[in-house]
């Protein structure tokens, strides 16, 4: 995927790709490529989560010192 995504604009359109390929109505090519863009935006929001952990304990460490 080319373009850079924030966590709510990826887990949106996340949600949006679950909804079309739940509905049974996209061909069995469609819902491979709906797949395909579903894992590329997962690991989009699981690296923006990673981050945002990374920021919190690095945020708390500092309070605690």
């Amino acid at each position: 995927m080319a373009a850079e995504f924030d966590f709510e604009t990826a887990l949106s359109q996340l949600n949006e790709i679950v909804n079309k390929i739940e509905s049974g109505e996209c061909s069995l090519q469609e819902s491979i490529k709906l797949f395909e863009q579903g894992i590329e935006l997962s690991d989009t929001c699981t690296k923006k989560l990673d981050e945002a952990k990374k920021k919190v304990l690095q945020l708390t460490s500092k309070e605690e010192q």
